[in-house]
C-alpha cells in the first residue's frame, strides 16, 4: 500500500548509510554490531556480505523512508 508506513520492532540504533556500490542511494541502517561495525538496511537491500558506510547525508531510498522507525 502506498503511503502507508510499517513500524520496525526493536530497531534499535538506526543510522544513515550506503550498502555495497550504490553509493547514491541512502538507507536507513541498522547497527546490529557496533564494534564489527555491522549494520543492515531496514527495508532488506544488499547481501548480507555487502559492505556498509555511514553517512551524514539524508536518507532517500523510498522503501527505507515507509518503515517507521522511531
Amino acid at each position: 500500500m502506498r503511503g502507508t508506513k510499517t513500524m520496525v520492532e526493536s530497531a534499535g540504533k538506526i543510522v544513515a548509510g550506503t550498502v555495497g556500490e550504490k553509493v547514491l542511494t541512502v538507507h536507513k541502517l541498522r547497527v546490529l554490531d557496533e564494534r564489527a561495525g555491522e549494520r543492515r538496511a531496514v527495508c532488506g537491500a544488499g547481501q548480507p556480505t555487502d559492505e556498509t558506510d555511514e553517512w551524514l547525508r539524508p536518507v532517500n531510498c523510498r522503501a527505507c523512508l515507509d518503515i517507521e522507525t522511531e
